[in-house]
């Protein structure tokens, strides 16, 4: 079968038109037929990888999660700090209802700020990530991942089996927290005061 490919994280970025629902469908079944055909199913969220992490490692964001799941169940599924070997995302809550906040971060220690909103069970990434998509999903070994999607240059929805991908989630830290230092100083401003100004938390959801 042909590898879906995908495009670089400018093209993403500046991307403004996002992936149709049945582009999306077609990116989902492809990316599945891959993942259970051998030899991909070795590869990252194939149908035979399993999770590695230890039940330590695990806890912190499953109990996270779990708060979550009560005030923004829609959220919950996505929350963490996912990796791949082509960068890293974070999904944080956020105070405001139907809000999602992301933070992504390429090899060079390049930091994206954006705003998302749920629907359909997807993200849709508006500012630095316009464009973007994010799916959660689970392969049959029970292992969650986050898949991107996106609209390249020529037009067309891709997502890659392998750069696309993002898994092993962490609890995310505050931006305060992470390493920005590489960026500039009116960037890590900029990047925590429209954090702080979207309603985005690394704190539990408030009782009701």
């Amino acid at each position: 079968m042909t590898i879906i490919t995908i495009g670089s994280l400018s093209v993403y970025a500046q991307s403004q038109r996002y992936p149709t629902n049945a582009e999306i469908q077609q990116i989902l079944r492809e990316f599945q037929k891959r993942a259970s055909s051998p030899p991909y199913s070795r590869e990252c969220c194939g149908g035979t990888e399993r999770d590695t992490r230890t039940t330590a490692q695990r806890q912190p964001l499953e109990s996270f999660v779990k708060a979550w799941s009560q005030a923004a169940p829609t959220v919950a599924p996505f929350l963490g700090w996912w990796v791949n070997n082509d960068g890293e995302i974070g999904v944080y809550p956020s105070n405001i209802r139907g809000r999602v906040c992301v933070i992504h971060v390429s090899p060079g220690l390049d930091y994206k700020f954006s705003v998302g909103s749920i629907s359909n069970r997807q993200i849709n990434l508006s500012r630095d990530l316009a464009g973007w998509v994010l799916l959660s999903q689970r392969n049959t070994s029970g292992n969650t991942f986050l898949l991107v999607a996106s609209v390249g240059s020529d037009n067309i929805a891709t997502a890659s089996p392998g750069s696309a991908i993002y898994t092993y989630p962490e609890l995310p830290q505050a931006p305060t927290k992470l390493p920005l230092s590489k960026a500039s100083p009116q960037e890590n401003s900029r990047i925590v005061r429209e954090f702080n100004a979207a309603g985005c938390t690394v704190s539990l959801p408030k009782q009701r």
